[in-house]
């Protein structure tokens, strides 16, 4: 089943997992594991980040803060890419990339690189899934 009901671009669908809903945001994963890179799709119709009541850069700040840090503990992330770009798909959606000097793009940025195709398996997502909901949730993974 899933979990869309409010319209998530079909490119964004087709390169990412679908995780859950939190509040208004579809937290994703990016399909190719080679580098653990996840999205957060606020529900908007704003199509950049500064147009958007503070309230929500709040929310989406906090997410990206608590993402990243799974990134960090979990995953062995050394530094954490947070950015909106939007030059492809217009939607607004943030990155959250964790990244370390082993990864096959480091240093250069991810966005448009030619990656080498790593797949998920469905218990790896579902264990991500599971812990960034409890960790959302304040709970721990």
């Amino acid at each position: 089943m899933s979990l869309i009901s409010y319209p998530v671009d079909d490119r964004l669908l087709a390169d990412s997992h679908e995780l859950f809903v939190w509040q208004q945001y579809h937290i994703r994963l990016n399909k190719n594991a080679s580098i653990p890179w996840f999205l957060i799709i606020p529900e908007t119709n704003q199509i950049e980040y500064c147009d958007l009541p503070i309230k929500q850069q709040n929310e989406i700040s906090l997410l990206g803060k608590n993402i990243g840090q799974y990134l960090k503990t979990t995953m062995g992330a050394e530094k954490i890419n947070f950015a909106a770009i939007g030059n492809v798909v217009q939607q607004l959606h943030v990155h959250v990339i964790g990244r370390n000097r082993q990864d096959p793009q480091w240093p250069g940025v991810v966005w448009g690189a030619s990656l080498p195709s790593k797949e998920y398996t469905s218990q790896q997502i579902n264990v991500l899934k599971s812990d960034l909901y409890k960790l959302l949730a304040g709970e721990q993974p």
